[in-house]
């Protein structure tokens, strides 16, 4: 698996799609975390403690969700490679206007389920800068940035989720509907599953030494 480059398939792609499955399921479980913790404060629940949490939790959602994608991108292009941020900046926002168009002609071809949100909320416009400011905040919440608490005229959590969270959902419900696991503990997780403390205390309480 030194090389780069790959092949759908081959061993370094079992490993990447290993990979982009356990970052949705990160993903998936930092969103459930920051549902619940923001239910509460929609309910009244204003302590620092509280917002804090939720913050954290939205923040690592984010994290998740962004590199998942910039997986999904390496996979399309077959190489471990380092992807430029412009071209990320673009494929993001590109990515959510393909998903909206399509949810805006399920619609009308009426293929949508029942369920399904009022058109209305698909014909939107989606920033050029979408890409740029997910990639940005994604960067000031998974680093030790000041910038995370202080952003100056950078946009804040806040405000991103305000701008933006009805694109990053969208992101999220199609690639957890493609990449969730039905069966965690049937699946594979390679070296991942290695993480075993059970395994380890058993092996040092039989250490004879």
């Amino acid at each position: 698996m030194s090389s780069k480059t790959f092949e759908i398939g081959d061993e370094t792609d079992q490993a990447l799609t290993t990979t982009l499955v356990h970052e949705m399921f990160l993903c998936k479980a930092s969103f459930e975390e920051y549902a619940k913790l923001a239910q509460m404060n929609i309910m009244g629940y204003k302590g620092k403690e509280l917002k804090v949490r939720c913050h954290d939790a939205y923040a690592r959602f984010l994290t998740h969700l962004y590199e998942f994608y910039v997986g999904c991108i390496q996979r399309d292009r077959r190489s471990l490679a380092s992807v430029d941020n412009k071209l990320i900046d673009r494929m993001l926002t590109g990515e959510v206007r393909k998903l909206l168009r399509h949810r805006e002609e399920a619609i009308l071809n009426g293929t949508a389920p029942s369920w399904e949100n009022h058109i209305s909320v698909y014909q939107v416009e989606v920033p050029e800068s979408f890409g740029e400011q997910f990639r940005k905040i994604r960067n000031r919440t998974a680093h030790a940035s000041v910038k995370r608490s202080v952003p100056g005229d950078e946009i804040t959590l806040a405000g991103f989720y305000s701008s933006y969270h009805k694109f990053v959902y969208l992101l999220f419900y199609h690639g957890q509907w493609l990449w969730t696991v039905s069966d965690i503990e049937a699946h594979n997780w390679r070296a991942i599953e290695d993480f075993d403390l059970a395994v380890r205390s058993r092996e040092a309480f039989n250490d004879p030494a």
